[in-house]
């Protein structure tokens, strides 16, 4: 069965999305990202800029400690 996934945050770009998710999957919890951008919809693929916001989502069952992870990190 596939895991529900949970938003846990959303960052200002990609850059900042990929630095998380790295370090959540260093701490062995699955990172799955998902972003739109008003500049990717007229201009390409850009991952920065304005416009643009990564969300962060993690299975529901390890929220938790995925939200531990951020309290304890910031």
């Amino acid at each position: 069965m596939a895991p529900k996934w949970r938003l846990l945050t959303s960052v200002a770009n990609m850059v900042e999305a990929e630095i998380l998710k790295s370090a959540l999957e260093s701490a062995d919890i699955p990172v799955s990202l998902k972003w739109e951008s008003f500049n990717a919809v007229l201009f390409g693929t850009s991952a920065n800029g304005p416009g643009t916001q990564v969300d962060v989502f993690v299975p529901e069952e390890v929220w938790e400690e995925a939200q531990a992870y951020l309290t304890f990190t910031d």
